[in-house]
């Protein structure tokens, strides 16, 4: 089981996508087949993967949510979670942005601009997915497998997560906003330059002033029975969206 994530995971398959057929997957393990069905079962009891009779097997959950998903069904209130994960992208990112500096790559480069673009264009409602693909960006851009799939599975995890934001007043929402977007160019003005101690010093300020922000941004508790609405004060989603990526 374990190297059939592996292998999902190096292949880069997406929830949605359909496996390689049993023989295949046998051949690439070097494995017996009745092994692989054993396995292949355990991962259908674990709701990663979906066998459809006379289709095939398909995968239903990325690599990027096994890692942290049992923290979902955790007691831990889901406000404390998000403050806990942004901790956690602070270990991470900072370490990220600095290595980003170093061995980013002109089509790297190329791809934070444009991501830096997208973001600062992004309206209502996707203001965040799109603050999320800047710093993936970055973490594709440093070259470092381990940390950016660490990243990448806080990423699941933290939209699962989200609560609806609390109201503010659009003076509010702007200078937060404005402030979030100036990190942002910061942190890519410091990787341009081959500034790795720059790059990971802006990236810890952008991520604590997030972090300052936090009780401001994930204080309202939603009417029970009512659908969750995206919005609030960066256009966050709620904890009902799911992350596109």
């Amino acid at each position: 089981m374990a190297e059939l994530q592996r292998a999902f995971a190096q292949q880069g398959l997406k929830a949605g996508e359909r496996l390689p057929p049993e023989r295949e997957l046998a051949r690439q393990l070097s494995v017996g087949r009745s092994s692989l069905r054993e396995a292949m079962q355990g991962l259908q009891t674990m709701g990663l993967v979906e066998v459809r009779r006379g289709v095939g097997t398909f995968f239903t959950s990325e690599p990027g949510k096994w890692l942290l998903s049992p923290l979902k069904f955790a007691r831990t209130p889901s406000r404390r979670l998000l403050a806990e994960l942004i901790e956690a992208r602070l270990l991470v990112e900072v370490r990220l942005a600095e290595r980003a500096a170093e061995r980013a790559t002109e089509r790297d480069i190329a791809r934070l601009r444009q991501t830096a673009r997208a973001r600062a264009a992004a309206g209502h409602g996707q203001y965040v997915e799109r603050g999320v693909d800047f710093h993936l960006a970055i973490a594709a851009a440093a070259h470092h497998a381990v940390l950016a799939s660490m990243l990448n599975a806080v990423f699941h995890l933290y939209f699962d997560v989200l609560e609806s934001p609390s109201p503010a007043a659009p003076e509010a929402r702007a200078a937060f906003r404005a402030g979030q977007q100036g990190g942002h160019d910061e942190i890519l003005a410091c990787i341009e330059a081959r500034n790795s101690q720059g790059a990971g010093r802006a990236m810890q300020a952008h991520l604590q002033h997030l972090q300052r922000h936090l009780p401001f941004t994930t204080g309202t508790r939603r009417r029970p029975g009512r659908r969750p609405k995206r919005g609030g004060l960066d256009g966050q989603v709620s904890s009902a969206a799911t992350h596109p990526r």
